[in-house]
């Protein structure tokens, strides 16, 4: 059997290492996916995440939670993959969590749009 990865995919991917607790060690806006290499949901939905990535004011990325040990499916609560988080300077501001056997929707992803274009940046010191 061949191992899966996300190396592929042209997006940022995330370990337990980039978050401390329930933050993003990032500054800025990041709109992630929770996903696991083994779920189909998550397989056809990244592609698809990316393209719409392409047209949000936010730096796309998935956090690999294909271990069952990852501790980011404790602390984020996540319970089906995918799962959309939206972290604004690390912190977690909006989600969208998957539906078993769906995934994530058009519908969800318009949400989560709706979300990004509803915050301002704040303004950059000088």
């Amino acid at each position: 059997m061949t191992e899966r990865s996300w190396a592929s995919a042209g997006l940022e991917v995330l370990g337990p290492a980039d978050f401390d607790g329930d933050r993003l060690r990032r500054q800025g806006r990041y709109v992630v996916t929770f996903g696991a290499t083994w779920c189909s949901p998550t397989r056809h939905f990244v592609p698809k995440f990316k393209e719409w990535s392409k047209r949000v004011d936010a730096i796309p990325a998935i956090a690999d939670i294909t271990d069952l040990e990852s501790p980011l499916w404790d602390v984020f609560r996540i319970k089906i993959t995918p799962t959309v988080v939206c972290f604004l300077d690390g912190s977690p501001a909006f989600r969208s969590d998957g539906r078993r056997w769906i995934g994530i929707r058009g519908r969800d992803l318009r949400s989560v749009a709706e979300f990004l274009g509803s915050t301002t940046r704040p303004p950059v010191p000088p």
